[in-house]
Formats: C-alpha cells, sequence, structure tokens
C-alpha cells in the first residue's frame, strides 16, 4: 500500500500516471476527474512501494473495469430507471452512498461551490472542503489526492468522536431516564416547538439505536484496507449521525422546545461531519508535509 505516487519509482510512477490518463481517456469530460481519483484511490490500496513497472501494470488491470462507471454508474440502471439526474434542477441520486461518494459531495476544497448535490438523497449537501477554504484554515491543494496521507492514529482520534457521542445519548438515558415526561417529542414546527409525540420507551430506542449504529459504523473506518477516502466518508456519516442524536435527544428533554431546535440539529449533523472531515484533511496535509520533508532529507 502507497499513500502517493512519489512513494514509487520514477519508472514505476510515469506507467502509474500514464495508466491513470489513458483509463479515463474514453470517457465524457465530466467524468474523469472523478473516475481518476476513484482509481488513484483503488492503486493506493493494491500497489507496492517497490514496484516495478510490470508489475505495477499487473495489480492495476483489474481496476479500470471495477471503476469506470457504467450505465449503472452513472445513474441508469439496466431496465432503463434513473438513479441519478436532476428534477426540475433539483440534483437527486438514489443510488446506495458509498464513503467515497460522500466525501466527494461533503469534501472537495478545490471545488470552491458550497453546495453540491447530496450524496444520497434530493438536493445539495455543504461542501465544508469550500467553506474551510473560505475561512482560511485549509489551501484548495493541501493534498494532492484527498485524505491520502492520513496517519493511522488520527483516524482512530476521529473514530473516537461519534462513539463519545453515542456515549453522551446513553450516560442521558441512564442519568435522567426516569425523570423525563412520557410522552416525548418526536417532531417540531418550524418554529422549534413540538408538534407530534412519542411514547418515552420508543424515544429512547430510536435514539440509542442511531447513537449505537453511529458509533459501531464509525470503527468500520479503521480498517487500513479502505481508501483514504472511502474512511474519511464514513467517518462523517458516523459523527454526523451520532451528533444528530445526540441534539434530538437534548431537544426531547426540553418540553416546549424553542427556535434553538432546528438550527441545533442541522449545527449537529453538518458541523459533526465537518468537523471529522477537516480534522483528517489536515492531518493528511501534515503528514504529507512530514513525508516531503523526510524525502528531502535523504536526498
Amino acid at each position: 500500500m502507497i499513500r502517493s505516487l512519489d512513494d514509487l519509482s520514477p519508472a514505476t510512477a510515469d506507467t502509474a500516471r500514464r495508466w491513470l490518463e489513458a483509463s479515463v481517456a474514453h470517457l465524457p469530460q465530466d467524468y474523469r476527474d472523478v473516475v481518476r481519483d476513484d482509481l488513484l484511490g483503488a492503486m493506493f490500496a493494491v500497489v507496492e512501494a517497490g514496484m516495478t513497472p510490470q508489475e505495477l501494470a499487473a495489480a492495476v488491470a483489474p481496476l479500470a473495469a471495477a471503476t469506470v462507471p457504467s450505465d449503472e454508474e452513472a445513474g441508469e440502471r439496466t431496465d432503463g430507471s434513473r438513479l441519478v439526474g436532476t428534477w426540475w434542477g433539483i440534483p437527486y441520486d438514489l443510488r446506495p452512498p458509498t464513503g467515497e461518494r460522500i466525501r466527494r459531495s461533503m469534501w472537495n476544497p478545490a471545488d470552491p461551490h458550497l453546495l453540491r448535490p447530496r450524496a444520497f438523497g434530493v438536493g445539495w449537501d455543504l461542501n465544508v472542503g469550500a467553506l474551510a477554504v473560505r475561512l482560511g484554515l485549509i489551501e484548495p491543494d493541501a493534498e494532492d489526492v484527498p485524505f491520502t496521507s492520513v496517519p493511522p492514529q488520527a483516524y482512530r482520534v476521529a473514530a473516537a468522536l461519534p462513539l463519545a457521542l453515542s456515549a453522551a445519548v446513553v450516560a442521558h438515558y441512564v442519568v435522567r431516564g426516569r425523570s423525563l415526561a412520557d410522552p416525548l417529542p418526536r417532531h417540531w414546527s418550524a418554529a422549534g416547538r413540538p408538534d407530534a409525540w412519542t411514547s418515552k420507551r420508543a424515544a429512547a430506542s430510536t435514539d440509542l439505536l442511531v447513537a449505537a449504529g453511529a458509533g459501531a459504523f464509525g470503527l468500520t473506518a479503521l480498517s487500513p484496507r479502505r481508501p483514504g477516502a472511502e474512511r474519511a466518508g464514513r467517518l462523517a456519516v458516523a459523527t454526523g449521525a451520532a451528533g444528530g442524536a445526540a441534539a434530538i435527544t437534548v431537544a426531547r428533554s426540553v418540553p416546549h422546545g424553542g427556535w434553538w431546535v432546528g438550527p441545533l440539529t442541522i449545527a449537529s449533523l453538518a458541523g459533526g461531519a465537518g468537523v471529522s472531515l477537516l480534522g483528517l484533511a489536515l492531518a493528511g496535509r501534515r503528514g504529507e508535509q512530514e513525508r516531503d520533508l523526510t524525502g528531502k532529507a535523504r536526498a
């Protein structure tokens, strides 16, 4: 496994670059950057630093067929039903979400647009990468390939965040469960006032299930076999879901709600995912800089 083409010998790196360009040359221009990123991440997972050009060619041969989008990947199933497209100018994507597509939707610092088509569902996601660039927190080209130089300990720290939020939800119901009202709010108006209710048992079960699922999903990102972008996307989903569960848990405990319910929930969902992605991106940038400095020192 490598983290950058710089880990390869010049001849092998040149072979890798020529293979990448040849693999996307036949695609429409709009797809090339996306597919090139997918292929590069997959390549990093199967290539070793000491490979010769011939060994690299053999290792990456199966990747193009698996990653170049078919009609189904482009949004159409073989039965003709559309899974990706726009409806009255609103984008939709009904394909099963992947960590890589979530990463591209929520973290794309090279794209100046603050809103990008949602990785799953209808509408747009906040491009936290573009927001971080505008706030001066990161450069648009901070990493050659996003999340490929993130050190393992950074992933472990990021996975601890959804676990901590999940633990907070559990602690809330353990400590305050008996004193909470019954029923509890399950829906709020635009003004943040509860307008629908559910039993305390149902509310607690839902919150605990979402929180526990988010924490467990975050742990799946610790597998080093997954590409960095996939791991980052999974952690963003896990942290956002755990943050949302924690926000809803807090909102349920306030009988009359308030204007803050909506902003708190949105901030917890988007903010949790954004903090996770930003932290990983900064760790990846530091890892890349350290690698470059080490390479120069050896040279």
